[in-house]
C-alpha cells in the first residue's frame, strides 16, 4: 500500500501563499505612492508660482493607481478561492486558513478599509476637481481652445473619479472574500 503524497499540493499552496504575501506587498507599495504623489501635486498645485491646473492630474493618477490597488485585491481573492476549493479538499483535514478568514470577518470593515480607500482614491480626485472648478468654468484669459481643452481634461477627471468610486464600492459590496465577481 502506498501513502499519498501531499507534497505537490503543499507546494502549490505554499506558492500561492507567497503570491499573496507579495500583491499585498505590491497593494501598500501602491497606497503610499497614491498618497505620496497626491500630496506632492496638492503642494505643488497651491504653491503660487506653479499653475492650478496641475490638480487636474490627479484625478487620472489616482484612477490609474485605484485600478491597479483593486486588481492586486482581486488576484489575491482569487488565489485564496483556488486554495480553499481547490487545494484544500485534496489535504486530508484541509487548509483551513481561507475558510477561517470568511468565518470570522473583521465587523469594522466600513472604518478601517473601506472609508480610507474612498478618501485616498475618489476623494482626493473629488478634491482636486473641486479646487480647480472656477480655473476651468470661469472665463478668463485663455483661447477657446484652452477653455476646452481644460473642460475636456476636468469631464475626464470627473469620469475617472466616479470609476475609483464604483471600482471601491464594488470590492465593498462583495461580502464574501474569495467569490469571483463573475461566476
Amino acid at each position: 500500500m502506498t501513502v499519498p503524497s501531499y507534497d505537490g499540493v503543499l507546494a502549490e499552496f505554499s506558492a500561492l501563499r507567497t503570491e499573496i504575501d507579495s500583491r499585498s506587498k505590491y497593494q501598500q507599495q501602491i497606497l503610499s505612492l497614491q498618497l505620496t504623489l497626491t500630496s506632492a501635486l496638492f503642494g505643488l498645485g497651491l504653491a503660487k508660482p506653479v499653475p492650478l491646473g496641475i490638480l487636474l492630474v490627479i484625478p487620472l493618477t489616482s484612477y490609474l493607481l485605484c485600478a491597479r490597488y483593486i486588481g492586486q485585491r482581486s488576484a489575491i481573492r482569487w488565489a485564496s478561492r483556488y486554495i480553499s476549493e481547490q487545494l484544500s479538499p485534496r489535504v486530508p483535514g484541509g487548509l483551513g486558513w481561507s475558510a477561517w478568514v470568511a468565518r470570522n470577518r473583521r465587523p469594522d470593515r466600513l472604518f478601517d478599509w473601506y472609508a480610507p480607500m474612498l478618501i485616498c482614491f475618489p476623494g482626493a480626485s473629488l478634491l482636486a476637481l473641486g479646487w480647480t472648478l472656477r480655473l476651468v468654468f470661469v472665463p478668463g484669459h485663455r483661447s477657446g481652445w484652452a477653455t476646452t481643452g481644460l473642460v475636456i481634461v476636468w469631464l475626464a477627471g470627473l469620469f475617472a473619479a466616479a470609476g475609483c468610486g464604483y471600482l471601491v464600492s464594488r470590492v465593498f459590496r462583495d461580502r464574501s472574500p474569495a467569490a469571483p465577481s463573475n461566476p
